[in-house]
């Protein structure tokens, strides 16, 4: 199956422009348009959209993974073991992220700072690309991982936190962390996929299961089929899959017209249109809100999901207009890893208390200061990637 481009494209955009927003904590005076809505308001800010993108595009790449895996001679039981190691290192990783957000400055043995450039190193020793060694004596690239675990482990033992109460609480499940709701909507989906394939029938279905599960939660009413199920056990409820699994019907439909592109952009088109209505119609009984992942939210980021990926299809694949994203190549193939070196920057930061001006801070000039931190988080990642350090999970 041959690459789609404007795929890497979409991730790559995505990731630069998650950078971006997840840098507006640091800044003063932004237009509000820009920001997240606050809990229980009824709006949709631009922030609120990257996260719903990630997820479309992550569902977009579901097929074309499979159809490669399935080239190289996969067996199903390794595309299983794939998807299970895959969530198993996702939850982690947003367990450890969420807890670090309840870390407890005072009762810890070392500050806040110190413990996420521990356990972010563990995080690269573990789910590291390593080069294939040259000979079975290479004995160091073989035990990284190994004490990357070891480190891991070693954490929850010095970990302390505390709740929004200020009580002293320990290394628990709090919620899943946004990397722990993208490795559960990753399991749902792809193990749906793996059931129907190339069905674009089978998507719909699920796809429309899962908005329904989002209405029933959002509703509050509760969707356990067993008494020992919490009411709301599907992490997500619904919506973030349903973001994912409509990734999926578009990679389908790629897949299905190829290169009849007035095919493709007359079904995407009409998708994002009936997502933007029913996502309208919705508003009615529910607010917009990522915050409480609302139906509405769901289908209106979709549909600009579908409009931002149409765009990015024209002018990459369509017109092969490619040089303008060389910049940011990187974010769409080593994505994990632009996501994780921000908890470097930060932690470092910290430690070496380093404030900027409130004039590099504010307004236009911080928007243009988060823009060119995002420029450089990339461009590390594309040293580290040079000298074979780079997150594949």
């Amino acid at each position: 199956m041959n690459r789609i481009i404007s795929i890497d494209v979409f991730r790559g955009l995505t990731m630069f422009l998650m950078l971006w927003v997840n840098d507006f904590w640091t800044l003063n005076n932004i237009p509000k348009w820009l920001k997240h809505a606050t809990s229980g308001e009824n709006y949709l800010g631009f922030s609120d959209l990257i996260f719903p993108w990630f997820l479309f595009v992550m569902g977009m790449s579901i097929p074309f993974s499979f159809e490669n895996r399935l080239k190289k001679s996969e067996t199903d039981l390794d595309i299983l073991k794939h998807i299970i190691f895959r969530t198993i290192a996702l939850i982690i990783l947003g367990l450890y992220h969420m807890n670090m957000e309840m870390y407890n400055h005072n009762s810890s043995l070392i500050s806040k700072p110190y413990f996420v450039i521990m356990c972010t190193t563990a995080f690269f020793m573990i789910w590291n690309k390593y080069p294939k060694p040259k000979s079975d004596d290479n004995i160091f690239l073989n035990i990284l991982p190994t004490i990357g675990i070891v480190i891991l482990l070693g954490s929850l033992f010095l970990y302390k936190g505390q709740n929004y109460n200020g009580l002293p609480i320990g290394f628990r499940i709090h919620w899943w962390g946004i990397l722990g709701l993208i490795g559960w909507s990753y399991f749902i989906v792809a193990s749906s996929y793996f059931i129907f394939r190339r069905s674009i029938l089978g998507a719909i279905i699920s796809f429309f299961i899962c908005v329904g599960i989002n209405i029933l939660s959002s509703s509050g009413i509760a969707y356990n089929i067993f008494s020992w199920q919490s009411i709301d056990w599907i992490p997500g409820s619904g919506g973030l899959q349903a973001l994912t699994f409509g990734g999926v019907i578009t990679s389908l439909i790629l897949m299905k017209y190829k290169n009849n592109f007035m095919d493709i952009y007359f079904i995407l088109f009409g998708m994002g249109v009936t997502s933007l209505i029913g996502g309208l119609y919705l508003k009615q009984y529910f607010i917009i809100s990522k915050i409480n992942g609302t139906p509405t939210w769901i289908l209106i980021s979709m549909s600009t999901a579908l409009f931002f990926y149409m765009l990015i299809h024209w002018i990459v694949d369509v017109h092969g207009k490619i040089k303008w994203y060389k910049p940011i190549k990187i974010a769409g193939t080593a994505t994990l890893s632009c996501y994780l070196i921000p908890y470097f920057y930060y932690s470092f930061k910290t430690i070496l208390d380093i404030e900027l001006p409130s004039f590099f801070i504010t307004g236009v000039i911080g928007l243009l200061k988060s823009i060119i931190y995002s420029f450089i988080i990339i461009a590390i990642a594309g040293i580290m990637k040079r000298i074979n350090i780079q997150l594949k999970i």
